[in-house]
């Protein structure tokens, strides 16, 4: 597939490209460039607080299967659950 860069440096996206990659307007993108090609790369921004709430979820499981307590659990949604019942890795 072939793009033209118009004036002010705007590129449009192939639509199937934007079908396949599920991609909708807003969508925001870091662009890298390597060896002489530009990339796209799709991203996600959350605020800073959500991000400091994963990492702090994400550290009390670790901690949880350094010690041996880890739990099965049979879907995602439970697992979240039970992780945020324990107060201790939820709360500010």
């Amino acid at each position: 597939m072939l793009a033209e860069l118009k004036e002010r440096s705007q590129v449009t996206i192939p639509k199937s490209v934007v079908i396949e990659l599920g991609l909708k307007t807003g969508d925001q993108f870091e662009v890298v460039t390597q060896q002489g090609e530009i990339r796209l790369v799709p991203v996600v921004v959350y605020p800073k607080a959500a991000i400091e709430r994963l990492e702090k979820l994400a550290a009390h499981t670790e901690s949880l299967i350094a010690a041996g307590d880890a739990q099965a659990f049979d879907t995602a949604d439970d697992a979240v659950a039970w992780l945020h019942a324990d107060a201790s890795c939820t709360s500010s």
